[in-house]
This record gives structure tokens, sequence and C-alpha cells, in this order.
């Protein structure tokens, strides 16, 4: 295997396919809590556009600095989400640390929402808002989970397990 061969990185096409499903969801997110507003299980309860409205979500959920870190999560998950997709095309030595960098913050953002929204949701402990459930939403806890197992993969294996002989041809 010559030198150019080995710097080149290469992605399994499930380790890609994982890669930009969670890259895209967490872009999306992101781009809806900063330019939108989040989706509430009710009308009942409508929160202003942008991180401000956000920050009363996080607010209401027991977040500390709460505007500070609706910012904070808004730029995590597109920053983040952009570049885990992103680390799939670089060399090896660059995509093995950007996985890392970019999937750590991404998995400690699905931890915080795991634990202060889905998991009490699934319990029967919705968010309340003006005495108003508004986390009463069934897809909250699957994709949280999926997230969140996606993002710890690719902590522990950010990179694929097999490599390219000078051939061209995989091998594990």
């Amino acid at each position: 295997m010559s030198p150019r061969d080995s710097a080149r990185f290469v992605e399994s096409p499930h380790r890609f396919a994982l890669r930009v499903i969670a890259g895209v969801v967490f872009v999306f997110l992101g781009q809806v809590k900063f330019f939108a507003s989040i989706h509430l299980g009710t009308d009942a309860v409508v929160l202003p556009r942008g991180p401000e409205g956000f920050a009363i979500y996080l607010s209401a959920i027991g977040v500390p600095f709460p505007l500070f870190n609706a910012y904070m999560v808004c730029w995590v998950e597109m920053v983040c989400g952009m570049l885990l997709m992103v680390a799939a095309f670089l060399p090896r030595s660059f995509s093995l640390h950007l996985t890392r960098l970019t999937a750590l913050p991404l998995m400690v953002d699905m931890l915080v929402a795991f634990f202060t929204v889905g998991l009490p949701n699934a319990l029967g402990h919705p968010v309340r808002m003006n005495n108003i459930a508004v986390t009463t939403q069934a897809w909250r806890l699957p994709l949280e989970v999926a997230l969140l197992l996606i993002s710890f993969y690719l902590v522990v294996n950010p990179m694929p397990s097999f490599q390219v002989r000078a051939s061209g041809e995989a091998t594990t």
C-alpha cells in the first residue's frame, strides 16, 4: 500500500449513512431552533421564534442559563451536524479527530434531551408550560435515542474497521 492510499479516507456505506442521517437531522433541528420556533405538542402555548423562544422552553425544563444554552445548542447542532458529514470526506487523520470532536458535543446534547425531556415524557411527566403539557409527542424518545446511539457509536468508533489495499479492494 502506498502512503498516498493510506492517507485517503474510505468510509463504509453504513457508517456514511449514519453520518448523513444524524448530520441532516441535527442540522435541521438546529436550524428550526435558530430560525423558527420549536414544535410543541400543543397549539395552546406558542413560543417566540429563534433562540429566545427556545430559551423559554429550556427554562421550563430547568436548564441553567437558558438563553446562553439555547444559542449553544443551536450552534452545536448546526455546526457539528454539518462537520459530522464533512468529516467523511477528509483524510483519515483529520476525519478521526473531527468525527470525535463533533460527535461528542452532539452526544452530550442528546443525553441532556433524553434525561430532561424524552425519558420524563415517556414516563408520563411531560414538560409543562403555563400548566399545559407541551411535550406529549410519541416521536421524541425514539428520535433522541437514535441520535444518542449514533453519536455515541461515532465517538467510540470514529473510523471504519477496514482499510483499502493498493489494488482498491476493502479488507477487514
